[in-house]
């Protein structure tokens, strides 16, 4: 039986990881929380989602006989890519809809520090502005796949399934 990615599973996989991560960011964000409740907080958001890719992956390669590295390593990437989307898009809300003030204050807090490099000038406070959530969202999508490529680079070698049968699988 050919292998085939259940695009599915992995949306469904990608919600649930999503909603760990959107659950204690939104604690974190709203709560001010002392700093090792934080870190406490970020500890467990990071090993409950690589738990839950963990299991995602070998939840997947249940329903095959045989799941090379490069597959279980493919699912897992599915998985993460569709949480970083909804990740992407809370972040983008939270920064534009349900706490618009922290978006201003993280700006003044950008330019105060430019102000004590000295290139304060050379920056446009309304252009950063405008498209400060523009660039949030890209560069929380872009740590978020980061974070589940090496999540899944790791979690693949533990989640690949090998055939019973050796030399019955000729592809891979």
């Amino acid at each position: 039986m050919n292998y085939k990615l259940n695009w599915s599973e992995a949306a469904k996989y990608g919600l649930i990881l999503a909603s760990v991560s959107v659950v204690i960011n939104l604690v974190t964000s709203l709560l001010e929380l002392p700093g090792f409740l934080n870190t406490l907080l970020s500890a467990l958001k990071f090993c409950g989602s690589v738990y839950i890719v963990y299991y995602a992956m070998k939840r997947n390669a249940e329903a095959w006989d045989y799941v090379s590295y490069g597959q279980s390593f493919g699912y897992g990437m599915a998985v993460c890519t569709l949480s970083a989307v909804v990740c992407t898009l809370f972040v983008l809300l939270t920064y534009t809809v349900f706490i618009p003030g922290s978006l201003t204050e993280l700006l003044d807090q950008i330019f105060q520090t430019y102000e004590t490099m000295g290139v304060a000038g050379m920056l446009d406070y309304d252009t950063l502005a405008r498209s400060m959530p523009a660039i949030l969202a890209i560069s929380q999508f872009i740590g978020c796949v980061i974070c589940g490529l090496i999540a899944c680079a790791v979690v693949a070698a533990i989640a690949k399934k090998n055939d019973s049968n050796p030399f019955g699988n000729t592809e891979e």
